[in-house]
């Protein structure tokens, strides 16, 4: 098997309460390799073979590498030129393997929000980080131009424009395909020199859309994950700084730290750990715009659209899926606030996140909502409540917990 059995699941219909077995898909590192290799072996001697179902549009070039069935899905590499596809509301859906380069994920609830150009969820994929579009989703694509895709589907992704291949360019897509699957990448420092307290200079995040609130807040995590040095200093001192630790709470969904707290420029940044894996699974969404990277674990993340008007409260049965994606450590996506998703995680999970400025009531499905029990546990005799602050034994667990991981350096303390 190229792609994970539980992909199979992923190309039929799925409802929140009934997703698919994942663990399998944040396996990633096997799954390209055993790709690369069978789309080489595809390639050669000459891909002029595959000229027959193969087709090239206004943002790339399609080879078809094994046909669809009634019984099989087909296989098709894509070899994007560096623009973006049309967006376009998904037939059937696709199954998308990155095996090198970039790609960059746009989804919409509604064409509405397309045509007001509008996304909902961003999310850029790096090599073995899946994604599946559903049937119903609507979505547009940007491939990097050294960038190339496995792409599994029940019928050819062509968009409208799209033109057969000839003989000739089949060729030069194969050995195009070539150079992409077999050149190492570069090798990129992935750490930053950094002098001071940088967090300062992030410019205000008062967002009018995601894509600009994506492109502003999504750098600052990737600095500041790779600021190990900064991370550790901004959790070290949180206890002597007030307003970040009231700020840092136990909630229904995790445990948070507060880093950095911006709210002059309307954004805070948050350190995620010890997450309740079965009120993750709850469909819910958000108050705030928010950008998230993965710094440990991983989880499958399922976005969905609503069927019903698309405000307000909402059920499971209101939820069609869209987009479902692995979320690997590295990855960084954005959702807007109105967006729902359901994460299912692997233990042990961390994430840093940027929250922007409150701009309505969350909500999640009604339906599904677990009980009380599921609560952060009250504080000496306290009620149940959605969330409060850590406690200093709890802050330090926390902390420990983040150094056993290696995201801190440093020893357990004695408690105070």
């Amino acid at each position: 098997m190229l792609l994970p059995p539980s992909l199979s699941a992923l190309l039929g219909p799925f409802t929140p309460t009934a997703v698919p077995d994942t663990e399998d898909l944040l396996d990633a590192t096997w799954q390209v390799d055993a790709a690369i290799d069978h789309v080489l072996k595809l390639l050669d001697p000459d891909p002029a073979g595959l000229a027959d179902g193969s087709f090239t549009g206004p943002t790339g070039t399609t080879l078809m590498l094994a046909a669809p069935d009634r019984h099989t899905p087909g296989l098709y590499l894509r070899l994007p030129d560096g623009g973006t596809t049309p967006t376009t509301t998904a037939p059937v859906a696709t199954v998308t393997l990155p095996l090198a380069g970039t790609l960059h994920l746009a989804a919409y609830r509604h064409r509405v929000d397309a045509v007001r150009g509008r996304p909902q969820y961003l999310r850029t994929l790096d090599p073995g980080q899946l994604a599946v579009i559903h049937t119903g989703a609507t979505t547009s694509l940007t491939g990097s131009a050294d960038s190339a895709q496995l792409i599994v589907a029940h019928q050819p992704p062509a968009h409208r424009g799209s033109l057969p291949l000839t003989v000739a360019d089949c060729r030069r897509a194969g050995e195009h395909a070539r150079a992409c699957l077999t050149t190492p990448p570069e090798q990129h420092d992935k750490y930053f020199r950094t002098q001071g307290h940088w967090l300062g200079d992030i410019p205000a995040l008062h967002p009018t859309d995601l894509d600009r609130f994506h492109h502003q807040s999504a750098p600052a995590l990737t600095r500041l994950a790779a600021d190990r040095p900064l991370m550790n200093r901004l959790v070290e001192t949180l206890r002597f700084d007030p307003e970040r630790f009231e700020a840092s709470r136990t909630t229904l969904l995790t445990d948070r730290l507060v880093l950095h707290a911006a709210e002059q420029r309307g954004f805070e940044i948050r350190l995620n750990a010890s997450f309740r894996p079965d009120n993750q699974r709850v469909p819910h969404d958000h108050a705030h715009p928010l950008t998230t990277r993965v710094l440990t674990g991983g989880y499958v993340q399922h976005v969905y659209r609503r069927t019903d008007r698309g405000t307000g409260p909402f059920t499971s049965r209101d939820l069609a899926p869209a987009v479902t994606t692995t979320e690997l450590p590295g990855s960084t996506y954005s959702l807007a606030p109105a967006l729902v998703h359901q994460a299912v995680m692997l233990p042990g999970s961390t994430t840093l996140q940027l929250r922007g400025p409150r701009t309505r009531t969350a909500t999640a499905a009604s339906d599904l909502v677990l009980s009380p029990i599921h609560r952060p546990a009250p504080d000496d005799g306290e009620p149940l409540l959605h969330s409060r602050p850590l406690t200093d034994a709890e802050h330090e667990t926390l902390r420990e917990h983040l150094v056993g991981q290696g995201l801190l350096s440093g020893r357990p303390r004695a408690h105070l």
